[in-house]
């Protein structure tokens, strides 16, 4: 049996039974429907007035770098989550490898433990050569609780209680805030209460806040500093206390296993007001302090008056051994004078230095150039929150080059979260890096460092396995050590993560052009993954080229291969790059290098690239694995466009529900690469965020879907700042079509129809600056001077900077020069305008649906060009989307409508069109003069058949969905044209699909056809309904009587049916003149 995925939770019996009913959500966090949030351009701040507690996708995120927590969605608090389905029931669980509560989470960068073993593991087995090594919490520090006889106010305050509740994050400065009532059921009195949270961002080892509290009346209570030890999972006591002269006190705690390590937290309460008693001050007891021995909290007494506002202040001094030497007194003084400096200049200062990290240039602006504002469109809207929010995040977990803090991991959490135990995957160097490496390479150098700081220890790894002198294995999991464990293995499983290190040390070289950096410990991995590479393949006589044996892809769901078609191409490209350095230094080239790239590249006799070798039809693929040939690695030996094109739709197919949030980035980046037709890329990068971000901070979650019961089993890592590693890519390198693995940098720019402008963020490449805007048809790129604060050197200081347009090694390129400060103007390439069904009218049309949708399956998929992408209703209900054709002159005549229902055709169809429309109660509704042509008998014309369906399995070929097409010759078309679905063939409840709703213009040529005219085709994953193996039929009623044809080949056959129907007759030309009535909520471009 394959041991267990990285990314997968145990899936044992008891597991399942045990953990998976503990976590269901009761909240929609859909950023797109659940309207949790509001967002402020000006100050990039999202503002929610909705109060939900106990759930982790809503509590706001703050780290500096260096220290970060988790807050609670009341305030600056420690907070559990709650059960929100069973009060009595078990706790919610985060996910593997630890298995652990659902929690506030707060740490410091590096603080890891050392302990035998974790509940989950990939090889149990490889804990007797060493241990693990987990992140460990430290006490929750910014609460400042307020008490009132037995009523107090902390993360477990009763809704109830609360009006007038807002809560703000803001990007732009880093800052927390919460407002509203409390109103105590025992007290008779109700409280105005505020908290303002920061980490601070110029002095990283410090922490702030500031409450403000009104009474209604006169009350007397308590104000407690509470440093709150319930966050310090897999960490001890070392000590601590209240200090009596003075207002600080101060845990410390060492990790799990390491005595030598400590933790300090030390915080002052500056509770100086006219309404606290100075002299009251005592060690805190109460109901609210946990029972957790690193728990200590200092009290005072206050007496507040009715109306008048008092404030507190806490300091908080943060330090670890790790990094200070001694963190005591790095604790104490930091908190000392941040205290003495004051809340105006620590809050000043912070903000910044967060303006200076995270300047307005830096991030993808979608406003209008000419108002200044976002088009009315929610999906745009959404598009900007993330194109701040994930830098944002990511950032966070950051610290600058030269601060001496900057050589730990980022974690998939990062400082925030213990979302797989707080390791460090290939997620930092694969996915988060490429987007900071462009626009932050100073900050990106902490990744790269990480691993430079574990080099010693991966040639520890490589030695112990037997490897040649000088080679290098990282461990597939890294924490404190690096060393192999039964959660990271070095051998026998991810060998891509050793090239995921060298592409990204290979773009920050390109981006930065810094010899001397690279020169001083990077170097030394690529070296060393080029020797363990030469070693690890292996020549097979038979077939005259190298294998790599018993290994795993990205795709998890596949463990123990060979020729994992990623990582065995990874393998040819980083051989091939280390022999390019040694060229470029003048020095001989490897010639067994250059043999060795003769590798087994796994194909299929259709031409699609097999996963590995041996891969049947029957696969499903858990995250982006064969795509990434295209984008990031840019592999082209003997792999052609038409290849990966051909790839690309087959795998989309393929592609799990409940794979991780990072996949689409990288479909969206192919898709505007490769696509000859259509706007899928649009669609791919809604579906690369949507389904996703969590309302109502725009943080990712690793799962489409939260809830474990329908997820396929995992808890999802939160946040996941994968899922903002690869959305932080779509701009520069799908729609700008950077690509920066050539010596000159290249682009290659196509902004999808639905989006009118995009300003890019300012980029970077050998050292020189660039910015560029891009419209519907044009992109202008203007070379600026480099920043001295960028830390980087321009190569072409002296001369023009070489720009190529277009891909690389495609032979079809465009060379240009640019001079400082000198715009340049290119054309877009307008693929999106070429036809995928020729005649379509309704390709790329702005199309929406006021009907629930399944995760990812959005209405604009319909119509996208391409049958790989899909829309897909919630439920088997009737759903209909709606498309707007105003944009195409009134009256065309219309001969055919073709369908594409992939592999769930519906039991009936509709197809409604009219020159007016209104929204109601039950969606959209064309009215006026309409033609309505329905299909009442959508069937399955070919049974399931097995025998047929498991030969089908072991062919890996572009198969072909259900499709009906119908002939309406006399028909014509109004300004939206509607489709109304209903029930599904497939019996799980959920819709049916729709691959592509084709209305074609009369005289456009052949009847559309699955398997022509450039659209991707789609197999059927035959389980055991007859719709996944067979073709749909359908009696429609139109203007006339129709031809029906209906195809669809799931076993590999093909069946054409002919139905007619008696016509109702309406005539169609009149509507024409039907343009008086007033067109209500569409002419935008949305979903």
């Amino acid at each position: 049996m394959a041991p267990m995925s990285s990314r997968l939770i145990l899936r044992f019996c008891w597991a399942a039974s045990l953990w998976s009913t503990a976590v269901l959500a009761a909240t929609d966090f859909s950023v797109l429907s659940a309207g949790l949030s509001t967002w402020n351009q000006t100050d990039w701040s999202l503002t929610c007035r909705e109060l939900i507690q106990g759930q982790y996708q809503s509590r706001i995120s703050l780290s500096n770098g260096y220290v970060g927590a988790s807050l609670a969605s009341i305030g600056p608090f420690f907070e559990r989550d709650v059960n929100q389905t069973d009060a009595n029931g078990l706790p919610p669980l985060n996910g593997w490898p630890l298995f652990d509560e659902r929690l506030s989470f707060s740490t410091i960068s590096g603080f890891f433990n050392v302990q035998q073993n974790a509940t989950g593991s990939n090889y149990p087995w490889l804990y007797q050569y060493g241990y693990d090594s987990f992140i460990s919490g430290i006490p929750h520090p910014t609460a400042i609780i307020f008490a009132f006889g037995d009523e107090y106010l902390d993360a477990t305050v009763s809704n109830t209680t609360i009006s007038n509740f807002s809560s703000k994050m803001s990007f732009k400065t880093g800052v927390a805030e919460w407002t509203y009532t409390w109103t105590p059921a025992k007290l008779g009195t109700s409280f105005n209460v505020s908290y303002t949270a920061i980490f601070s961002r110029a002095r990283p080892n410090v922490i702030a806040v500031k409450a403000t509290i009104v009474p209604s009346t006169d009350a007397n209570g308590t104000a407690t500093d509470l440093l709150d030890g319930q966050s310090a999972y897999r960490s001890y006591l070392a000590g601590k206390g209240v200090d009596q002269n003075g207002s600080t006190i101060y845990t410390s705690v060492h990790p799990n296993g390491l005595a030598n390590i400590t933790g300090v937290i030390v915080s002052g309460a500056r509770f100086v007001n006219a309404y606290t008693n100075a002299s009251s001050r005592t060690s805190a007891t109460g109901a609210f302090l946990s029972g957790n021995e690193t728990t200590i909290g200092q009290t005072y007494d206050i007496n507040l008056k009715a109306g008048k506002t008092a404030t507190f202040y806490k300091y908080v001094g943060v330090a670890s051994s790790d990094k200070f030497q001694d963190p005591f007194s790095t604790a104490r003084s930091e908190q000392s004078l941040a205290q003495s400096l004051g809340w105006d200049t620590i809050l000043k200062e912070h903000i910044a230095t967060w303006a200076a990290l995270l300047p307005e240039d830096s991030v993808d602006d979608f406003r209008d150039p000419v108002t200044g504002k976002l088009p009315d469109d929610p999906n745009i809207e959404m598009l900007q929150i993330a194109s701040v929010a994930s830098p944002y995040y990511l950032i966070q977990a950051m610290m600058p080059d030269g601060s001496g803090l900057n050589d730990n991991g980022v974690s998939v959490g990062g400082l925030v979260s213990d979302s797989y135990a707080g390791q460090v995957f290939w997620d930092m160097d694969y996915w988060m890096a490429p987007g900071l490496n462009l626009a932050f390479p100073s900050l990106a150098k902490q990744i790269v460092n990480f691993r430079v700081k574990q080099y010693p220890q991966a040639l520890a790894n490589a030695a112990f396995n037997n490897y040649p002198n000088g080679s290098t294995l990282y461990s597939w999991t890294a924490g404190r050590y690096g060393n192999c464990t039964g959660t990271g293995p070095c051998v026998d499983y991810e060998y891509h993560l050793n090239y995921d290190i060298s592409f990204n040390i290979l773009q920050l070289k390109a981006i930065t052009s810094n010899e001397t950096w690279f020169e001083n410990g990077p170097l030394d991995i690529l070296n060393g993954v080029t020797v363990m590479t030469s070693h690890l393949l292996e020549f097979n006589d038979t077939t005259g080229s190298y294998w790599l044996h018993n290994m795993t892809d990205p795709d998890e769901f596949a463990n123990n291969i060979d020729n994992g078609a990623f990582t065995i191409a990874s393998a040819a490209v980083l051989l091939a790059q280390a022999n390019s350095l040694l060229s470029a230094k003048g020095q001989t080239i490897n010639q067994t290098w250059v043999t060795q790239q003769n590798i087994e590249f796994p194909k299929a006799p259709s031409s699609i690239t097999l996963e590995y070798t041996g891969m049947n039809n029957s696969a499903a693929v858990k995250q982006a694995d064969v795509v990434l040939l295209t984008y990031p690695l840019d592999y082209t030996q003997n792999y052609s466009t038409a290849d990966r094109l051909l790839d690309l739709d087959y795998y989309a197919n393929k592609q799990s529900p409940d794979g991780p949030a990072m996949t689409y980035s990288v479909f969206a980046v192919d898709a505007n690469a490769l696509s000859p037709s259509g706007c899928s890329a649009y669609t791919y990068a809604l579906n690369g965020l949507s389904p996703y971000l969590r309302a109502p901070w725009y943080q990712f979650s690793e799962q489409a879907v939260d809830n474990v019961e329908v997820n396929g089993g995992t808890n999802p890592a939160f946040p996941f700042l994968t899922g903002h590693g690869g959305a932080n890519q779509i701009v520069p390198f799908g729609f700008l079509g950077v690509r920066t693995t050539q010596p000159v940098l290249f682009i290659d720019p196509s902004l999808p129809p639905q989006i009118p402008f995009v300003k890019i963020r300012t980029i970077y490449f050998a050292g020189s600056t660039l910015s560029a805007t891009m419209n519907q048809t044009h992109t202008t790129i203007t070379r600026l001077t480099t920043p001295s604060s960028s830390g980087l050197t321009d190569t072409y200081a002296n001369t023009t900077f070489p720009l190529s347009v277009g891909q690389p090694l495609s032979g079809n390129m465009t060379n240009y020069t640019l001079s400082l400060n000198v715009p340049l103007t290119i054309p877009n390439r307008l693929y999106f305008q070429n036809l995928t069904v020729p005649g379509n009218l309704l390709q790329c049309q702005p199309v929406s649906s006021t009907d629930s949708y399944a995760a990812g399956q959005f209405p604009v998929a319909a119509i996208d060009g391409a049958t790989a992408t899909k829309w897909q209703p919630a439920t088997n209900a009737s759903a209909s989307l709606l498309v707007n054709l105003t944009a195409i002159p009134a009256g065309v005549a219309i001969d055919e409508i073709y369908i594409d229902w992939a592999t769930r055709p519906p039991r009936s169809a509709i197809v409604y069109l009219g020159n007016s429309s209104e929204i109601t109660g039950t969606g959209a509704v064309i009215f006026g003069n309409e033609a309505v042509i329905s299909f009442p008998a959508i069937e399955p014309s070919i049974p399931y058949n097995a025998t047929a369906a498991a030969l089908s399995t072991d062919q890996v070929e572009p198969v072909v969905g259900n499709t009906t097409t119908l002939a309406v010759a006399g028909t014509w078309s109004g300004l939206y044209a509607r489709l109304v679905i209903e029930g599904c063939w497939e019996t799980d409840g959920v819709g049916a699909t729709v691959a592509e709703f084709v209305i074609r213009r009369a005289g456009s040529g052949a009847a559309a056809s699955a398997s022509g005219n450039m659209i991707s085709t789609v197999t059927a994953a035959s389980t055991s309904v007859a719709s996944e193996s067979a073709t749909s039929t359908a009696t429609a009623t139109v203007t006339t009587a129709p031809t029906s044809t209906t195809a669809g080949s799931g076993t590999g056959s093909t069946a054409t049916s002919t139905s007619s129907s008696k016509a109702s007759t309406v005539d169609m030309r009149g509507l024409r003149c039907l343009l008086q009535f007033l067109v209500v909520g569409f002419g935008l471009w949305v979903m």
